[in-house]
């Protein structure tokens, strides 16, 4: 299994931050690439459409609203893995300050497990980074 994971500090508090990141159905508000997301099978399955029209479904496994997290399973798309699991996390540092997770375990399919964990790195680095100035710029 491969691990990836990426993390940043927020300066606003966790519940501000989860609104945004905690949303199953958000991602589209603060990726950049996803162009759309439509929630389906009871809000359990969201059908996610990129930029460059590729079609990604991924499946909700785990809620905790309290410990603003969840866990998901990518079902089909583009993207060379197999056994994918993904959590999105975020953590109180102090009443105006958070930190946002974003990481998986997964088995590469024609990459070296180095290259493909460097790959989901720098793409959540990067969706992080985008949620970090919408919202430290909202605030």
């Amino acid at each position: 299994m491969t691990e990836a994971i990426s993390e940043i500090d927020i300066a606003v508090s966790a519940d501000q931050a989860w609104e945004l990141l905690g949303g199953f159905d958000n991602l589209s508000l603060w990726i950049p690439m996803i162009a759309q997301s439509v929630l389906q099978n009871g809000g359990r399955v969201r059908s996610l459409t990129t930029a460059d029209g590729s079609h990604i479904v991924e499946r909700l496994l785990t809620f905790n609203e309290e410990q603003r997290t969840y866990t998901y399973a990518y079902v089909e798309g583009p993207d060379p893995v197999q056994d994918y699991r993904g959590k999105v996390a975020v953590t109180a540092v102090s009443d105006n300050q958070c930190r946002a997770s974003w990481s998986s375990q997964f088995n590469p399919i024609g990459l070296s497990a180095a290259e493909a964990g460097e790959r989901y790195r720098s793409a959540y680095a990067s969706a992080l980074l985008h949620a970090k100035n919408l919202l430290e710029h909202k605030a």
